[in-house]
Parts: C-alpha cells; sequence; structure tokens
C-alpha cells in the first residue's frame, strides 16, 4: 500500500493508521502542522488522539476521522480547537487510504489549513448584520429569528414564553425640542436600562425607531408579569441629559404564548395590550 510521505507536502499534513485492534493511532504529522498547532511530533506519532490530545479535542477529530473511515470518501469540514498552539479555526480535508489489493480501508489522511482570520471576519460581519447600529442590543432580524425559533421550541415542549413590546412614550417632542443626538442617546439609555430588567435567557431587541421587543422565558402568566415589571422598573428613573431632566416614559404590552399561537398573534396581542397602556398612561 502506498503511503503518501507528508513531509514533502507544503501545507500542514497528517496521516492515521487503523491498527488490527480498531483504533487510530498518527502514524505522520510534516513540521507545518507542527509550528501551526504547537504539537510534538514525537509526542503524537504511533499514539491514538485520545493519548495525545486534550480529550475534548480528541473526541471532536476521532469522530471526523470515523465519518471518512465509514463513509469511505474524502470529504472537508470547518472546526474550531483549542490546541497548544491557540485556540482556532480550522479547515480540514480528509481522505481515506485504501488498499488497492485488499479494498481495505488502512487509515486517514488529512490536510488542514488555518482559516481563523477568515472565520471571525464571517462571524463578526453575521453578528453586525444581527445587531442595531446605534443601540448595539439586537435588531428586528434578529429578533424575528429568535422569536420563531422560541415558537418552534414551545411548540415541541409545551413549555410557554413571553413577549413583551415597549414603545417610548412623548420621543417626537425630545427629537424636535433637543435634536437627533440627544433622541439618539435616550434610545442608547433606554437600552441599557431594558437590559439590566432582563434575566441571561431573555433577549431583548431594537425592532423600530422608537420600539423595542423582548422574549421572555417566564413559562406562566404570573412569572412572565413580575418580568414586565422588572423591565417597567428598571426604566422608570427620571432621565438626565446634559444637565437637563427628559420626560420619558415608556408604555410596555405582554403576551404569553399559548398552544396554537403563532407570531404574529403573539405580536399583535402584545401591540394591543401596548397600546391600551399607552392610553391610560394619557388619560
Amino acid at each position: 500500500m502506498h503511503r503518501i510521505d507528508v513531509g514533502l507536502l507544503g501545507a500542514p499534513a497528517f496521516s492515521l493508521a487503523l491498527g488490527t485492534d480498531g483504533k487510530l493511532r498518527f502514524d505522520a504529522v510534516n513540521d507545518l502542522i507542527c509550528h501551526l498547532t504547537g504539537l510534538v511530533a514525537d509526542r503524537i506519532i504511533g499514539r491514538t488522539p485520545e493519548e495525545c490530545l486534550p480529550a475534548h479535542v480528541a473526541s471532536q477529530v476521532e469522530r471526523q476521522y470515523r465519518y471518512c473511515i465509514g463513509t469511505r470518501a474524502g470529504y472537508e469540514y470547518e472546526q474550531h480547537l483549542e490546541l497548544p498552539g491557540g485556540a482556532k479555526w480550522w479547515r480540514t480535508t480528509l481522505s481515506p487510504v485504501i488498499d488497492a489489493r485488499t479494498g481495505d480501508v488502512q487509515g486517514v489522511f488529512g490536510l488542514t489549513l488555518d482559516v481563523t482570520d477568515r472565520k471571525l471576519a464571517e462571524l463578526e460581519l453575521r453578528s453586525a448584520a444581527f445587531k442595531d447600529a446605534l443601540t448595539g442590543i439586537c435588531n428586528r432580524r434578529r429578533f424575528e429569528r429568535d422569536l420563531a425559533n422560541a415558537l418552534a421550541a414551545a411548540n415541541d415542549t409545551g413549555r410557554a414564553f413571553a413577549v413583551v413590546l415597549a414603545d417610548v412614550d412623548r420621543f417626537k417632542p425630545i427629537n424636535d425640542q433637543h435634536g437627533h443626538a440627544t433622541g439618539d442617546a435616550v434610545l442608547r439609555h433606554i437600552a441599557e436600562r431594558l437590559a439590566k430588567g432582563l434575566h441571561d435567557n431573555d433577549r431583548l431587541a431594537r425592532i423600530g425607531g422608537d420600539e423595542f421587543a423582548a422574549i421572555l422565558s417566564a413559562a406562566t402568566r404570573e412569572a412572565a408579569e413580575l418580568a414586565m415589571q422588572r423591565l417597567q422598573a428598571s426604566s422608570c428613573a427620571p432621565m438626565l441629559w446634559e444637565d437637563r431632566h427628559l420626560d420619558v416614559g415608556l408604555s410596555f404590552g405582554m403576551a404569553l404564548w399559548r398552544a396554537g399561537m403563532t407570531s404574529a398573534d403573539l405580536l399583535a396581542e402584545a401591540d394591543r395590550a401596548m397600546y391600551d397602556a399607552k392610553k391610560q398612561r394619557r388619560a
């Protein structure tokens, strides 16, 4: 059986041999992969992934190697691994090593590239696509995705959740009297206050010019009302901006998911409750 000499390759490369005991052991690594990963060849060759890699890394890479052997076909994948050389993203191409005479899989050959910079750029771009540029919290696009996920989970488990809408009262007069820079500062301040009233597994978003929304993990109406009270309490303190007290308030509306409700149903119910609250504040 012909084996590739990984030392002659100009890319980070490695290979593993499948022993008669069914275990995979590294039988070759080149200098490039050692340089990038911080691994030492003498401590790898002849050892299984479990014997020479951190446990959480060994389980991840062996799963990929076994998949390649099981399918008897090459494939590519990306994986985030924390190795002695640091935590990086790798794009790896695996190929089964097959004995031409017997047709048996004898091992795995791999080429890998450090794609950390490209992956981080992708993640940053994706994060920007879901972030409200003014306040730094989630935007409407992310809220709609989170709401769809919450709805799917509720339909699967039957566990309820709540949607809260909040609209800023008297926001137009602030913009008109003090300018848009002050209005922007008010929105940022409100976002910070609302965030303080949420638990870690709740989600907050700015879904319109002066409208915010939250998805709460509360499973009962009592829990949802308590959560909304926390939001109200976190946002009701007087707002001081450049030595001026600004008359800013929020009107809230809440809807608790019930079996059969859609996202449109939830938003419509929360919206009605919010505008009822706004009318009462004006009365």
